[in-house]
């Protein structure tokens, strides 16, 4: 296996479509594409053009695509990005400074260029703009379980339900057939390698914390079970620190199956979601959290992560974009090194895999775009995607994987805990209840019914609704959420018992409201 570097960013929002606006709601999506996915196509269908051989692996869920790829999401994102640049004329026309001046004329023309690419350049079709890289091998995308779900803690069939509805919505959507997959929350557990090898899928990602060491001998794992699960707390595992000696550099099978995953480097990956030591943090950069109080939009830099945010100085476009080169230049360095002490000790080649939330490039991190760019620019020549670098090279070594996520303490806990118990409870129930009507051979307006109420419990099981409760960042958008669509299950699975063509009103308002996932893609799971 040759050096290697893999970039991965994960891609991923809960479905907020028509489900409010500002500060919860639909408007997540509209920033994620105005701040992040469309300043990443530009970067990276440029440095194409440019012929710059770069290789990186995106995961866009499901449920993200189905909303890029939504006609009223589309027209709505240009009414938001036309209120973002009316706001940034108001600004300039009102300027006091002229920073201010400066500053506000510099987010008007980014946002109409970025405007003029959603529109001309991508046709209004973000998901095709990064399909389009994929067809040139830029790009590999991976897809996802259809709504995110958290896979340990769901039963058989809804595991099932997730992985054969989220890889047929990345193929219908954007063309491709993905052999990889981002599990949700990097969430894992004993024998979930065999529910992808079903689903035709051969590689994945996860935490450093769960590697169990190099070279473990192939060797039967626990049964899945998650459906014993009947309301007591599960026992959660206890991974403790990364061992000194597990070996990130290279990827393993997992178990007995024939499927690989690829460890996150953990320091070097820190150089950049570190809260202490990230690059996100420098003074230089603009600060997130501060913004005018009028129009919205951020004229200030983080100056020092102790200051509070009242007394922050004015962001400066050129002293950012020179400590973007410099931290590039640094990552680029540190990757370079990482592989060559690696190749030391080990006396083989190495890979070294970062992964990242794609929303931290752009919409957290202003200048994210930029650096990327940059160090895909220097390190063209160890850039691999995933899938590449396996047919390449494929992995003969096994490895067990722990139990657990990327979350607290590598465990469960932050998706289950005494705060959410309640949705595990109701999300088993809700299980049980449609596997007890399928196969009954519904038909006509109960068969609707009954692929509704499939969609609202699989947007139930959003891993998003227990993760924003325990975080507290929107807990209680995030719990009605949950209740809306456990009600609206409710009904329509009253309707695929007992519905009569009175009630083809009220399904089709339902039908309206969450039509993700087509009828066909519903009917082909069992």
């Amino acid at each position: 296996m040759p050096d290697a570097f893999l970039l991965v960013l994960h891609s991923h929002l809960p479905y907020v479509r028509g489900a409010g606006r500002w500060p919860h709601g639909e408007e997540w999506v509209h920033e994620a594409i105005l701040g992040t996915y469309l300043p990443l196509l530009v970067a990276l269908h440029d440095l194409r053009e440019e012929g710059v051989p770069y290789r990186l692996t995106v995961g866009l869920t499901p449920t993200l695509l189905e909303q890029l790829a939504h006609r009223e999401i589309k027209e709505r994102f240009v009414e938001y990005v036309d209120d973002q640049i009316a706001r940034a004329d108001r600004d300039r026309a009102d300027a006091s400074t002229s920073r201010r001046r400066e500053l506000s004329e510099f987010y008007r023309r980014s946002y109409r260029a970025l405007r003029e690419a959603f529109l001309l350049r991508f046709g209004s079709d973000v998901a095709q703009g990064f399909a389009d890289l994929a067809r040139t091998g830029h790009v590999e995308i991976l897809t996802s379980a259809a709504t995110h779900g958290y896979l340990p803690l769901l039963d058989e069939a809804s595991v099932h339900t997730q992985l054969a509805i989220g890889r047929a919505t990345t193929r219908r959507i954007v063309g491709i057939d993905a052999a990889g997959i981002w599990l949700p929350e990097c969430a894992y557990r004993p024998g979930l390698e065999r529910f992808l090898e079903a689903h035709g899928l051969d590689h994945f990602f996860t935490d450093a914390p769960l590697l169990a060491g190099p070279n473990v001998a192939s060797r039967d794992v626990r049964a899945w079970d998650p459906s014993s699960w009947s309301g007591a707390a599960l026992p959660m595992p206890k991974t403790g620190r990364w061992p000194a000696w597990a070996d990130v550099h290279r990827p393993y099978l997992v178990g007995g199956s024939g499927v690989a995953t690829f460890a996150r480097h953990p320091e070097v990956s820190g150089q950049v979601w570190s809260a202490q030591l990230g690059y996100p943090g420098d003074g230089a950069y603009r600060e997130f959290h501060r913004k005018d109080d009028r129009s919205g939009l951020r004229y200030w830099r983080v100056t020092d992560t102790q200051t509070d945010l009242g007394a922050k100085d004015e962001y400066d476009v050129a002293a950012a974009a020179a400590r973007v080169r410099e931290h590039a230049q640094h990552f680029a360095a540190r990757v370079r090194d990482e592989i060559s002490a690696a190749r030391r000790r080990s006396g083989a080649d190495a890979v070294v895999t970062t992964t990242f939330d794609s929303e931290l490039f752009g919409h957290w991190w202003f200048e994210g775009p930029d650096w990327l760019a940059l160090v895909l620019r220097d390190l063209a020549d160890l850039t691999r995607t995933a899938a590449g670098l396996l047919h390449e090279s494929p992995p003969r070594a096994r490895i067990a994987l722990r139990e657990g996520s990327w979350g607290k303490e590598s465990d469960h806990s932050t998706w289950l805990n005494p705060q959410t118990e309640w949705m595990w409870h109701a999300l088993a129930r809700m299980a049980r209840e449609l596997a007890a009507l399928a196969g009954t051979g519904t038909t006509g307006l109960r068969a609707r019914a009954f692929s509704q109420a499939r969609r609202e419990l699989l947007l139930a099981q959003s891993s998003d609704w227990p993760f924003l409760v325990t975080t507290g960042q929107a807990a209680q958008y995030a719990a009605e959420r949950f209740r809306i669509h456990e009600r609206r299950f409710e009904r329509a699975l009253a309707l695929a018992r007992a519905g009569t063509d009175d009630d083809e009103a009220e399904l089709r308002t339902m039908e309206r409201v969450d039509d993700v996932f087509p009828d066909a893609a519903l009917a082909g799971v069992a």
